[in-house]
């Protein structure tokens, strides 16, 4: 599994980790919208292959999604925003979820099938 380290996600984000296990591999981290108080609660461990976020609204947790068999972790600047972009190794399917940081927080999750 690939993915950034913490100093990369300092120097694209400004945001440290707020718990490290390096036994797991696991870095979790919090991000608060400057806009919606919106909070995104994200983590990944490279042991178990996994990425898990919580999105919460005023302390109330609107969607909590988890997967293993991630594949990479690679931090994204586009023209719609910047976050990262997860891709699974799914058996016969494509498995992405794109978590954007700025300009405001969102996640978009998907899996197809390979034709």
């Amino acid at each position: 599994m690939e993915f950034p380290s913490e100093n990369d996600f300092l120097e694209a984000f400004g945001i440290e980790p707020i718990e490290v296990d390096q036994s797991l591999a696991l870095c979790r981290y919090k991000v608060k919208s400057k806009n919606s108080g919106l909070e995104l609660d994200f983590s990944f461990s490279a042991v178990m292959d996994s990425f898990q976020v919580v999105l919460k609204l005023s302390m109330q947790e609107l969607a909590i999604i988890s997967s293993e068999n991630v594949k990479s972790i690679e931090i994204v600047r586009e023209s719609s925003g910047a976050g990262v972009r997860v891709v699974f190794d799914i058996c016969d399917s494509i498995s992405e979820a794109k978590v954007i940081f700025e300009p405001d927080l969102s996640c978009r999750w998907w899996t197809l099938r390979k034709t």
